[in-house]
């Protein structure tokens, strides 16, 4: 009979091959009939089911303790913690593992801290990456077998290991270490940066060589061995873009975008023979185009864009059956675009940039009408022509196609022979000026009438006493909304702010207002003209940097998506996008004039976006236009309200009221968060405030926004977000002493306290309380009634409840002692771990 039910169970998973696996279990469900160990029929459940599937959790550690003789081990993509260490597994396992992959989890603390590594002695395969790893990367000294490493975007820092880049006993093949935080190459065997010229790396088996988005520096290694993929892109690297002649034929793809090189392009006919990617852009590149560069055979992508580049187009640079991509925007280019640029031969050409430069002349016509370009077109899914702005703006002298010529240029419309096609023409022309003359006129009789007529019926309907829409019910919004569907003009933006609504904008995306601005914006922004002083790009033409893997879309994309303004602060406009893949984006439009230099605000853009903790909104990408306004900030967009529209909303019954408890985990996660910052990247939030706190439900899970956007800033711009935070109550007292105040970890503690008053209270922190002339704030305020021991009269009544104000909730004055603490004078107050150990102690 056992085997009868067993033959049955089996063939009710094969009738769910095809679906998930989630719903092979749960159709195996349906067929059990007795469940002796309570572990199915009571908790398989298509309901209780997450949304990425069934995540698992707990201790890494304590699993892999439980593993035997295992060769393949995949733990990736679950919710994971704890560290790795000399304790990790059996000896079986350890000693019969070959490929272990434990990314994208939630794993912490160093890798191997007591070099618990080299037990491994048959891995081949290690992967920890997209984890929260800190410390020093592992030496890997005796892992003979280990093909492959990657820790990509952890926290690691110091130095690479002698051993990853030198020929040794190793095979390694692999190497991915980028978006950490590696600051020296200088110590590493065989690229010593500190005496003489770099070395070689001489490894012989490393094929891909990843350093990407760290924090290196120095020159660039004179030789890379066999590596036929090199990535250094991101980091500050310096010295002469010419130690790359060494660098032989094995190579690729490389990658050196994003760095401060110099020097021109090489011109030796012996190298690159196999190369296929060369991104080199946004560097401090000089020089003409080498003509070399039109010779290598396999070339499909060429970015030299963002650079110091001069000279004309080389014919022979088109002259690749290969080339997919080439961008040469942002450089000094000039002169004429070669007529025979485009033809039979390369119709694999897929997209071409050349704004940003001087060129002159008109395009080939063939480009426009050709047959090639037809070809071109056929072949190519992704192009219908070759947009306008890929030439412009820049190339002011350019002519398109089918485009009016600048003045005095030449134009590309092919001459008429015949004197009989001129003459007909002449006379055509000659009759439809007449005809459009005449229309004009009688249409504006016909408007002059009218708008006779109207004025006169408005005089009259004044005087006879029929109601006008006042000026106080426009302000008080009884007037319809007006929607925009074009670009603010200069005009409009001179208009005090305070006085008009938030307009819809068509660009970068098409917006409308949003309903759900808190209390303590829109206070803000009456109070703050200038906060509102925001421009918007005419059309996104710049570069579009993202940080996070899993997104993929281009500027032209985010054009387009659909958008709607959902807020506005002292940086600027923010905006709720939806791209046609279904991602919603948060995208910031920077105020004018507060970003830093395009160079500086990358490098902090870049280290801000490797930053990833569960209780922070991630900085995913930002985008530089050509234009000073069009500087965009995007992170993902949560659905969740902030904490200051749970304790003070104008609409607070829409929301649950938040339970002491609720309050105390807000405050845990917030100190979480915050620790993390503080001592894992050495950088305070600088921001903080209840309007940048937003609340998931039904966990209460807590998420930190607009982190560190001071390092984005200029010092103007920084002034005017710390005054913000001044005129809503979460400046500390120390910087009204000073001439140049900017956010430090002390700053982060003393909002966190006043933040921690609000949640205890149920005050914004900038209420002024009545009838009390000493007080300013709601931190002064709440420090005279505990000094006067009428602490208990501060508390919000709905944390109280039914209870009487002698029994307080237990923990509750605890709680009120850590507020006070944290709004200590500057000497006096502890730093954020120790809140946070404090808080974590407290017993409800």
């Amino acid at each position: 009979m056992q085997s009868i039910c067993f033959v049955l169970l089996l063939l009710l998973v094969e009738l769910a091959v095809g679906e998930s696996d989630i719903d092979a279990l749960l159709e195996l469900k349906m067929g059990i009939q007795t469940d002796t160990s309570g572990k199915v029929l009571a908790t398989w459940d298509s309901n209780s089911l997450a949304s990425d599937g069934c995540p698992r959790t707990g201790d890494v550690m304590g699993l892999l303790a439980q593993l035997g003789d295992m060769t393949y081990v995949d733990l990736s993509c679950n919710s994971f913690s704890g560290s790795l260490d000399l304790g990790i597994g059996n000896p079986d396992f350890i000693s019969s593992v070959q490929y272990l992959n434990i990314s994208n989890n939630n794993l912490t603390g160093q890798l191997f801290p007591h070099d618990g590594i080299p037990y491994f002695d048959n891995l081949e395969v290690f992967d920890a990456s997209d984890n929260h790893f800190v410390g020093n990367v592992p030496s890997f000294s005796f892992v003979v077998s280990l093909r492959v490493i990657k820790l990509r975007n952890n926290q690691l820092s110091g130095s690479l290991p002698q051993g990853l880049l030198q020929e040794s006993s190793m095979i390694l093949s692999e190497l991915d270490l980028s978006h950490n935080q590696l600051e020296e190459l200088n110590q590493v065997a065989d690229i010593c940066f500190s005496t003489g010229p770099v070395e070689s790396i001489s490894s012989v088996n490393l094929r891909k060589l990843n350093l990407s988005s760290n924090r290196l520096s120095g020159p660039l290694p004179a030789r890379i061995g066999h590596c036929t993929v090199i990535d250094l892109s991101n980091n500050s690297f310096t010295g002469n873009l010419s130690r790359t002649q060494s660098w032989g034929n094995y190579v690729e793809v490389i990658e050196l975008s994003s760095n401060e090189l110099t020097g021109s392009l090489p011109n030796q006919t012996s190298q690159f023979l196999r190369l296929t990617s060369l991104r080199i852009s946004d560097n401090l590149l000089e020089g003409i185009l080498p003509h070399v560069l039109g010779t290598y055979p396999e070339l499909e992508v060429i970015d030299f864009s963002h650079n110091k580049l001069s000279g004309f187009l080389l014919p022979s640079l088109f002259n690749s059956t290969k080339l997919t991509d080439i961008n040469l925007s942002w450089n000094n280019f000039s002169g004429t675009i070669p007529a025979d640029a485009i033809t039979r031969q390369n119709y694999s050409l897929l997209s071409l940039n050349l704004s940003h430069n001087a060129f002159t002349g008109p395009l080939p016509p063939n480009w426009a009408g050709s047959k090639a370009l037809y070809i071109l077109t056929c072949r190519a899914t992704f192009l219908k022509r070759f947009p306008s702005s890929s030439f412009h703006p820049g190339n002011d002298l350019l002519v398109l196609p089918n485009e009016a010529p600048p003045k005095g240029g030449n134009n590309l419309n092919f001459r008429h022979h015949g004197s009989r096609t001129k003459s007909a023409n002449r006379a055509a022309l000659i009759a439809g000026l007449v005809g459009g003359v005449s229309v004009i006129a009688i249409l504006t009789l016909v408007i002059y009438v009218r708008v006779h007529q109207e004025r006169s019926k408005a005089t009259s309907t004044e005087t006879g006493g029929k109601k006008v829409l006042s000026s106080s019910e426009i302000e008080s919004g009884n007037q319809p909304a007006t929607v925009s569907s074009v670009v603010p003009s200069p005009k409009d933006r001179d208009y005090p702010e305070s006085t008009r609504k938030l307009d819809v904008v068509s660009s970068p995306m098409s917006m409308t207002p949003s309903v759900n601005t808190s209390p303590a914006k829109l206070r803000h922004q009456s109070e703050n003209p200038s906060a509102l002083k925001v421009c918007s790009p005419d059309k996104l033409a710049g570069d579009l940097h993202l940080f996070d893997n899993s997104l993929k879309f281009t500027p032209e994309e985010l054009s387009s998506a659909p958008a709607e303004a959902i807020g506005m602060s002292c940086h600027g406009t923010l905006y709720k996008a939806v791209l046609s893949s279904g991602d919603v984006l948060a995208v910031k439009l920077l105020k004018e004039g507060i970003a830093k230099g395009r160079k500086e605000f990358a490098r902090e853009a870049k280290k801000l976006g490797n930053i990833r903790h569960p209780n922070l909104v991630s900085l995913q990408g930002f985008y530089w236009g050509p234009k000073e306004h069009e500087k965009l900030i995007i992170s993902k967009y949560i659905n969740a309200p902030s904490l200051a529209l749970y304790l003070h909303g104008t609409d607070q019954g829409a929301l649950p009221p938040l339970s002491l408890a609720d309050r105390q985990k807000v405050a845990l996660d917030m100190a979480c968060c915050l620790t993390y910052l503080h001592t894992e990247s050495a950088i305070p939030h600088g921001n903080l405030k209840s309007t940048n706190i937003l609340i998931e439900v039904p966990n209460i899970n807590v998420l930190l926004t607009d982190y560190s956007l001071h390092r984005l800033l200029t010092s103007a711009g920084t002034a005017e977000q710390v005054l913000n935070a001044g005129a809503l109550g979460y400046l500390p007292p120390e910087f009204t002493s000073t001439s140049k105040p900017c956010p430090s970890l002390k700053s982060d503690v003393y909002a966190f306290g006043v933040i921690l008053l609000e949640l205890l209270t149920g005050r914004s922190s900038a209420d002024i309380v009545p009838g009390n002339p000493e007080v300013v704030d709601l931190s002064e305020w709440v420090s005279l009634m505990a000094a006067e021991n009428r602490a208990v009269e501060c508390f919000d009544l709905q944390i109280l409840g039914t209870e009487s104000r002698e029994s307080l909730p237990k923990g509750l004055d605890s709680m009120l002692q850590i507020a006070l603490k944290c709004i200590l004078p500057a000497a006096e107050r502890p730093d954020v771990r120790m809140i946070f150990e404090e808080l974590s102690a407290i017993q409800l």
